[in-house]
């Protein structure tokens, strides 16, 4: 057994070294007690950072906690993901179909592994919160007075973050394992009906927020009140769904709460980040609750990375490497000439074709470079690498004419390409576009998105890897690139190109609560049509990248499949596709995408799976019963 000793953030918010291990077996989903390792009875911080690394990344040097099972699969954003985008609209997996299996198609089984990886990680993740609360309660850590006010507030927000995997659990089963910390260390949970456990974590996170009290702000890093609270809110809009019954007017009054408090400042006044982009970039932790020096505070829980001191094949990186890679393009220059300047020149050729040359002020580096430079244009197979087809972000790139779909991963600052997911056709038909070829949009949401204009295919021939280029457009949200707040690249700010990519995961954000309030208004929840109608516009306003006061993207009206759309295209890839369309009966039937059912034109899905089977590896373990319809 392992014992974690990593630091969990270099910026200056924990500096502790994490002394509980959390590795389990197939017969045992329960971490271990620390005292069985070594002994942290007088570092509470380090106990409690492993709660935190366990949402972030998977374990210690790369280590899985999960027995004989894919680290990065079972890491807590990209289980989500799975679980939440791959059998959607948004994503799917071309490759290692002994892991996903029919996850594209909508439909599960029992033995599939990516099924086992965030089932998993959920129970890991809820027993650490329980076990470090049974912890302190029983008086494990030897604390004096600071410490023990300290131990409070640690508690609350293992309890919020308990909260947070109980929010999935509600949404992927109706038999669900429940735990809190009353539970002995060890023992089997209970499995308890979808309604009461609903009940029963309502409950719990209410208490939470009312311990937190009003305003209460964490550290950068840490979760507290507007995390809790948004939580409570996302559980509240999927209320009929978990429990047979709506409760639209909880739902609104806490994602008003949020809003009331966060809902300030920034370029447009309401607490939004002024870019898109810049919120999923490699310095995206300054919209980060608790990171000092900012007024905009959009992003509510942020499951930390950082590709020198808190690496993970999740989270942003994830992100990353899995929609991009390098095809058909090769970095190149422009006709050599001898002239002395400081800078590449680009000339206007009389079709209004642009011609770019590389000047070199010393004779023998021209005439290497022009002897490669003819070398490459005289041979037929090789001239394309002479010719500049584009440049992105000062870089000169040529582009091979036989590939099927152009991409570098440098145009993402990334180190890794894994040419992994592709978008369904029915999800890029959602945005707004600028032209019937769907190659460019004025909504800079898909600034990023490898289109037709790069080759591209948008029709889903297949979802299979062999196909990559000709079977969906790539739909990259984050970079690794840091960002100005306009959303321009600070390439001096920007982080080395290694494997693991720097940047936050944006588990939750205003935008979110923001859509959130807006469609329980819509259902009667509280508060007016007219208030919907701004949050959705403010939205907008910013993913067209309209000035302050320039209203040219505002609706005058706000009907429901409007709102959905929005949120679709504000909040992809943020966990919460499929738990809409199940919220929104559209799951089953009443919309069909790309592959849905197993069909390429799409089929409607049977009714169990809007739940998903309990493992087989986990029944055999346990006295479970099996999901209703498995």
């Amino acid at each position: 057994m392992k014992t974690l000793n990593k630091i969990f953030f270099s910026l200056g918010i924990a500096g502790a070294a994490f002394g509980m291990s959390s590795c389990v077996g197939d017969l045992d989903l329960q971490p271990r007690d620390p005292s069985e390792n070594t002994d942290v009875t007088s570092d509470i911080d380090a106990v409690f950072a492993d709660i935190y690394l366990n949402f972030s990344t998977y374990g210690a040097n790369g280590s899985s906690p999960v027995s004989g099972f894919d680290g990065g699969m079972a890491a807590f954003q990209r289980a989500m993901f799975i679980a939440e985008e791959i059998p959607t609209d948004e994503a799917s997996w071309l490759w290692d179909p002994a892991d996903y299996g029919t996850f594209n198609y909508g439909t599960f089984n029992a033995d599939q592994g990516c099924l086992y990886g965030f089932y998993s990680r959920l129970l890991i993740n809820i027993t650490l919160c329980n076990q470090f609360i049974q912890n302190v309660d029983n008086g494990y850590f030897n604390l004096d007075a600071e410490g023990q006010a300290r131990a409070q507030q640690y508690k609350l927000q293992a309890k919020a973050l308990w909260g947070a995997c109980y929010y999935y659990m509600l949404s992927f089963y109706d038999k669900i394992p429940y735990a809190d910390e009353t539970l002995p260390i060890g023992a089997e949970p209970t499995q308890l009906p979808r309604k009461q456990v609903y009940d029963l974590v309502t409950s719990a996170l209410e208490q939470v927020v009312t311990d937190f009290g009003a305003n209460q702000k964490p550290l950068y890093g840490f979760v507290g009140l507007d995390m809790a609270e948004s939580v409570l809110a996302k559980i509240y809009l999927n209320a009929e769904v978990f429990t047979g019954t709506a409760d639209w007017q909880k739902c609104y009054t806490h994602s008003k709460n949020v809003i009331d408090r966060l809902g300030h400042g920034g370029y447009y006044g309401n607490g939004l980040a002024r870019s898109y982009n810049a919120l999923f970039g490699a310095n995206n932790d300054k919209y980060v609750i608790g990171n000092p020096g900012s007024d905009v505070n959009e992003i509510i829980w942020s499951i930390v990375g950082n590709n020198v001191n808190l690496t993970s094949f999740s989270g942003s990186g994830f992100l990353q490497a899995g929609w991009i890679g390098t095809n058909a393009v090769q970095e190149t220059m422009g006709t050599p000439t001898q002239v002395a300047a400081d800078n590449n020149k680009v000339y206007e050729n009389a079709d209004g074709t642009q011609s770019f040359y590389q000047y070199y002020a010393d004779a023998t580096e021209y005439q290497n470079a022009k002897t490669k430079y003819d070398e490459a244009v005289g041979d037929s197979k090789t001239a394309w690498t002479a010719q500049i087809s584009e440049t992105v972000n000062g870089v000169h790139y040529s582009f091979d004419p036989n590939g099927a779909g152009y991409v570098a991963q440098d145009w993402y600052n990334a180190g890794y390409g894994w040419k992994c997911m592709v978008a369904r056709k029915s999800f890029v038909r959602k945005f707004e576009w600028d032209d019937v070829a769907m190659s460019v949009s004025s909504d800079r949401r898909v600034s990023l998105w490898q289109t037709s204009k790069h080759g591209f295919s948008s029709e889903n021939i297949s979802l299979v890897g062999d196909d990559w280029g000709n079977n969906g457009y790539l739909c990259p949200k984050y970079s690794n690139w840091a960002y100005n707040d306009d959303g321009t690249i600070n390439k001096a700010e920007s982080p080395t190109n290694i494997a693991n990519a720097s940047g936050d995961y944006a588990a939750i954000r205003l935008a979110e609560i923001y859509l959130t309030a807006a469609e329980a208004i819509l259902n009667g929840g509280g508060g007016s049509e007219a208030e919907a109608l701004q949050y959705v516009n403010w939205i907008r306003q910013r993913a067209y990248g309209d000035a302050v006061g320039d209203e040219s993207h505002f609706w005058s009206r706000l009907a429901m499949q409007d709102l959905r759309d929005e949120r679709c295209r504000e909040l992809y890839q943020e966990n919460v596709r499929r738990s809409d369309l199940i919220r929104w009966n559209q799951w089953c039937t009443g919309y069909t995408w790309e592959w849905k059912g197993g069909l390429q034109n799409g089929t409607n899905l049977p009714t169990y799976t809007k739940l998903y089977p309990i493992p087989t590896r986990t029944m055999t373990a346990s006295n479970f019963e099996q999901t209703t319809g498995y």
